[in-house]
């Protein structure tokens, strides 16, 4: 009693949602509940993810801006090689 389900129903349904996701390849899955951080070798990867769950979920996009990327109130700095750097 006194449990919260939404959390349980928000992981339940991502790990179907995800699947067409994960089946692309990209360099970089990461998902916490219902966020999810996706990196991509090129922009037609990163289309292809969204095109393939278009009609499940609704995604918001975030574009780099000088290098930086914002997910889940962390700035993410991508680097040429793939690094990355977090403030």
């Amino acid at each position: 009693m006194g449990q919260r389900l939404a959390p349980s129903l928000a992981i339940a349904f991502m790990l179907k949602v995800e699947a067409p996701v994960t089946d692309l390849g990209p360099l970089l899955y990461c998902r916490y509940i219902d966020d999810c951080f996706v990196l991509c070798s090129t922009q037609e990867k990163m289309d292809k993810c969204f095109e393939s769950l278009r009609e499940c979920i609704k995604f918001t996009r975030e574009k780099p801006k000088e290098n930086w990327l914002p997910s889940l109130n962390v700035q993410i700095n991508l680097s040429e090689n793939y690094g990355y750097i977090t403030k």
